[in-house]
């Protein structure tokens, strides 16, 4: 049980330095401060919060689900050496409690891995087998997580005692794996062909098929959201017009109305800069997203990686084209 202690620690280190997504797996990152009898709490999901609660000696680490059920009572051990989710003052000290603690005391220290599972959500708990580690750390399916210890506070430090930890401050790394129906989605993120269902809905929202085509010139190819604020769903794509292959942007808002940004009228909207007119800039796009402000319309933000940004908002009347940012390359 304690080297598979051991090996979930070594294994746990790697992905806690990046704190990285990847295509299998989510992954976050949150930080605090907790001191006497306070308590920490932030939610994750909609479905799981993290916790320090105050103990007699520190603090105990809790992934809850929805229905209040600790999803990290997985993490080993369960029954000899301290756990790594016990967060106590007297193990950053020595026996004797005198100095600090140089291996005389066997407990974790200021890395502490874990590991949680959501389909623990709505059972009676977890119940550890005398065999050894019921569940593979490192399996797939179960989340993981790294607590760091970033700075404390220890009292009751008088020989004899066992010190208390009055003050945290830590870090923390979560990764989970993602549903199928997620996978496929990045995956299908990436592929430029337009299905029959995507050209037909542009070209129904009165994009004229005679002159313009759908052309995955940036990807994702198609993007989804609110961007003029009227709570209903508007679907944005790049496109070619045919005769010469100029790049431009479509917009279906809520299925009806269309906007094509770069072409007629609305190219004109375009940057109040000195560096590039709009239609110039269409053709050094690198990437394109959607991002959620304060007020309620998304805003389409496209440009050159680490050099620009442009974004496109909604103005309550049309459509309209800002610089964000532009660095000039010496």
């Amino acid at each position: 049980m304690i080297l598979a202690y051991f090996i979930l620690q070594f294994n746990q280190l790697a992905f806690a330095q990046a704190c990285l997504p990847t295509p299998e797996r989510h992954a976050t990152s949150l930080s605090g401060e907790v001191s006497g009898n306070h308590a920490f709490r932030q939610s994750v999901t909609n479905d799981w919060t993290v916790q320090l609660l105050p103990s007699k000696y520190g603090w105990d680490l809790r992934i809850t689900g929805k229905d209040g059920v600790d999803l990290s009572q997985i993490t080993p051990p369960f029954r000899q050496a301290p756990n790594s989710r016990e967060i106590y003052g007297w193990h950053f000290r020595n026996a004797n409690n005198t100095a600090r603690n140089t291996g005389d005391v066997n407990a974790p220290q200021y890395t502490r891995p874990f590991v949680f599972s959501p389909s623990l959500t709505g059972t009676g708990g977890f119940k550890p087998s005398s065999s050894g580690l019921p569940i593979d750390a490192q399996n797939h399916e179960v989340g993981r997580g790294v607590l760091r210890v970033l700075d404390m506070g220890l009292t009751d430090l008088e020989k004899g005692q066992q010190a208390r930890m009055n003050y945290l401050k830590f870090d923390i790394c979560l990764s989970w794996p993602k549903s199928d129906d997620e996978i496929k989605e990045k995956i299908d993120a990436i592929n430029p062909n337009y299905s029959n269902e995507e050209t037909e809905i542009f070209y129904s929202c009165g994009l004229d098929r005679n002159l313009f085509e759908l052309s995955a010139w940036v990807l994702p190819r198609l993007l989804s959201g609110d961007l003029d604020g009227d709570n209903s769903n508007d679907l944005v794509v790049p496109i070619t017009r045919k005769s010469d292959n100029h790049k431009a942007i479509a917009i279906c808002r809520a299925g009806t109305w269309l906007s094509l940004i770069g072409i007629g009228p609305n190219s004109e909207v375009a940057l109040k800069s000195e560096y590039y007119t709009f239609e110039q800039y269409l053709d050094k796009v690198e990437f394109w997203e959607l991002r959620t402000r304060d007020n309620p319309a998304d805003v389409l933000i496209m440009g050159q990686i680490e050099k620009s940004e442009v974004a496109i908002r909604w103005d309550y009347r049309n459509f309209v084209t800002e610089l964000h940012s532009h660095i000039i390359e010496p």
